[in-house]
This record gives structure tokens, C-alpha cells and sequence, in this order.
């Protein structure tokens, strides 16, 4: 079978496996679905890659003047992709829509510029430029490379090192109700740390895309089988350990758990999140860097409490310093309220009275009698 066939059926089976990732349903859909994402950017690009070939060896000269080496820049995105999957799997908070996002899209300049250089250019010189580039290389091509392996393995270096991290508090991650161990991830991310670095040289010294883009395909086609093998077994579709009330959860080293404790009451002491009446239990882990299912087990075995009574025991903490000025500027109750980040002043009352057993009114004429008290 010719190469360029290897690339055509590449793009359909990675269609399909996308397609089952969006549409099965799974307790970890969210990290389903950014390994569905990677795959269709593996679709796009082998579909590409195959184009070219097609058009090179059968030296169709008209359909190789409307074509753009956009495979660099799918690749360039599969970094991001791959790292916000196994942030998912970590079940570590994110957002996608913010400014810090965009960062992630840097790497991606040396492409488009190149790019919107190339398609500037003659179409005769774009056409002889693809042909000598696929069969002998170019220096714009080896600069892109290298541009894309550094890329590549910094987002694995980074995703390993979340995975390490995480590795050392628990080897299991649990997220609506199935326990995953995730060592499997790191020894994935480990392999292919090694193999970047070995393959990095290779294609270098061959130095022409077609080479290279046989290397990366066949690389990439193991890789990611085994992946989405591995989120089939592992993560929500057969084998995943239901949780189950009589298990000894796992747990979080002493030291990590002071660590984490420490954390957490100086972000509350500094800055003020209780303040905010949408103060939740994800954006509490996001803010402070801990992961969800520690923050809420650091709350019931550290804390001793729940994490609604832990914003409100900060919140009223709050609100018996305006109940206790005395000054002629003092705030009302529904002021109070408001600024401690109560919802509303009876949500206010009634988590002051369950702490107190006395209503906010009655505390403040109770400390205008009696200072002391």
C-alpha cells in the first residue's frame, strides 16, 4: 500500500474515534471530549498531508497552486490539546475563555507568518518550493520543525510534571463517582518525552518533510490508539472502579495537607473570596491551585466542615465587625449582608442565628449594652 494511503485511512479512523468520544456518554465527558478535539486535529492534518502527497506524485501542478502547508499548524495546536486533556484527567480546575489562553497560541506565529509569506509568493515558486521541500527539505521548513518539537516537548514536560505532582498525593483521582488511577499517564507522557528526543535528531539529519511527516504519522498513530484505549479502559467506558462508600478513600499525605491547609486559610485571610456571593467550590480550587476533590476532602478531614459552612464561618467572621462598630457611619443589616457575600439578608439571618442562636439585630443591641460580650 502506498504511504499516502496510510495517511487517508490515518484522518478516517481518527474521524470515527472523535465521533464516539463526543457522542458516548461518560462520567469524564470533558476530558473526552478535548482527546476528541486532538484527534480531529490529527484527522485535518494526515487529510492534508495525504493531499500533498497525492499532488506531489502526480505532479498535478493546479491543485498544488491553491495548496497552503497548513499541517504545521495543527500540529502546533495538538500541544495545547493534549496538555489541557490531561489537566481534565487530573480533574484540575480551568477556564478556556480568558486572556491566559492565548498564550498558548504563541507558538503558532512562526506558522501563520510563514504562511501568509508563502502564499504571497509567485505560484510557480510555491509550486516548485513544495515539490524540492518534500523530496530534499528547506531551511523554512527546518526551522518550523524545530519551532514544532520544542513545542511539543515542552507540553508533554509540563503535562508529566502535573501528573508527578498530582502522583505524589494520590495515584487516583475521583470525579462523579468512578476512582481512576492515573499512572498509566505518566508512564505514557514519559515514553513519549524519550521518543521526541530520539526522533528529533533523525529527522534532522534525513532532513526532508516526507521522511519526517512518515515518522511523525506513525508516531502519532500509536500514540493516540493507545490513548484512546487507555480513556476507554481507564476513564468511564468499561473498566472504571465505581466508588463506593465503604472504601477507604484515598488520602493526602500530612505534609501536603498542611501544605494545602496553609494555602487555603491565607488566600481566604488576603484575599477576600468569601466576599463574593458566587464563591464556589471549583472556583475556590481554581483560585487557590488545589485540586477539587482535595479541597473538599481537606474541608471534611481538616476543617471538620462543610464547604458552605466554611465560607460562612469567614463571612460572619466579617459581619461581627460591622455588628460591633459603634460609630455614627455603622452599616445596616442588609448592607452587612451583601459586603460578607450573603446572598441576601435572610440567608444572612439565618446562617447568623444557626452559629449564634441570635438574630444579627439582637447581637449588635446585646455588644451596645455590654462591650465585653
Amino acid at each position: 500500500m502506498e504511504t499516502k494511503y496510510l495517511h487517508l485511512s490515518t484522518s478516517l479512523l481518527f474521524l470515527i474515534l472523535a465521533l464516539i468520544l463526543f457522542i458516548k456518554r461518560s462520567p469524564n465527558k470533558k476530558t473526552n471530549n478535548f482527546l476528541a478535539v486532538l484527534f480531529v486535529l490529527i484527522a485535518f492534518y494526515s487529510e492534508l498531508v495525504y493531499l500533498h502527497l497525492d499532488f506531489v506524485q502526480t505532479n498535478n501542478v493546479s491543485y498544488l497552486s491553491y495548496y497552503l502547508p497548513l499541517d504545521a499548524l495543527l500540529i502546533m495546536l495538538m500541544g495545547p490539546c493534549l496538555y489541557f486533556y490531561v489537566l481534565s484527567l487530573l480533574n484540575r480546575p480551568m477556564k478556556l475563555i480568558r486572556w491566559s489562553t492565548l498564550l498558548h497560541l504563541i507558538p503558532l506565529l512562526p506558522c501563520l507568518i510563514f504562511n501568509l509569506i508563502f502564499f504571497l509568493r509567485p505560484v510557480a515558486d510555491r509550486v516548485n518550493w513544495l515539490i524540492h521541500d518534500f523530496y530534499s527539505g528547506s531551511i523554512e521548513m527546518i526551522i518550523i520543525n524545530a519551532v514544532l518539537y520544542l513545542q511539543i516537548i515542552f507540553y508533554m514536560i509540563i503535562s508529566y510534571q502535573a501528573v508527578r505532582i498530582q502522583k505524589k498525593i494520590s495515584v487516583y483521582i475521583e470525579k462523579n463517582g468512578f476512582r481512576n488511577n492515573i499512572t498509566w499517564v505518566r508512564l505514557f507522557l514519559l515514553v513519549n518525552i524519550i521518543v521526541a528526543l530520539i526522533s528529533l535528531p533523525v529527522c534532522f539529519l534525513i532532513n526532508n518533510e516526507r521522511t519526517s511527516i512518515f515518522i511523525g504519522q506513525t508516531a502519532m498513530n500509536i500514540d493516540f490508539i493507545f490513548l484512546f484505549v487507555m480513556t476507554a479502559l481507564k476513564i468511564g467506558y468499561m473498566d472504571t472502579e465505581k466508588m463506593d462508600e465503604k472504601k477507604i478513600p484515598y488520602q493526602i499525605n500530612e505534609s501536603q495537607t498542611a501544605s494545602y491547609w496553609k494555602t487555603l486559610t491565607a488566600y481566604m485571610d488576603t484575599c477576600k473570596p468569601y466576599r463574593d456571593e458566587s464563591c464556589s467550590l471549583p472556583s475556590l480550587a481554581e483560585q487557590t491551585n488545589i485540586p477539587v476533590h482535595h479541597l473538599s476532602n481537606l474541608l471534611n478531614s481538616h476543617g471538620k466542615m462543610s464547604f458552605a459552612d466554611f465560607i460562612n464561618k469567614y463571612r460572619l467572621n466579617e459581619a461581627l465587625i460591622y455588628l460591633q462598630d459603634k460609630s455614627k457611619q455603622r452599616k445596616n443589616m442588609e448592607t452587612i449582608a451583601m459586603e460578607c457575600g450573603f446572598g441576601s439578608p435572610s440567608s444572612f439571618y439565618r446562617a447568623f442565628d444557626k452559629v449564634y442562636s441570635i438574630s444579627p439585630n439582637a447581637y449588635r443591641k446585646q455588644h451596645d449594652k455590654n462591650p465585653e460580650a
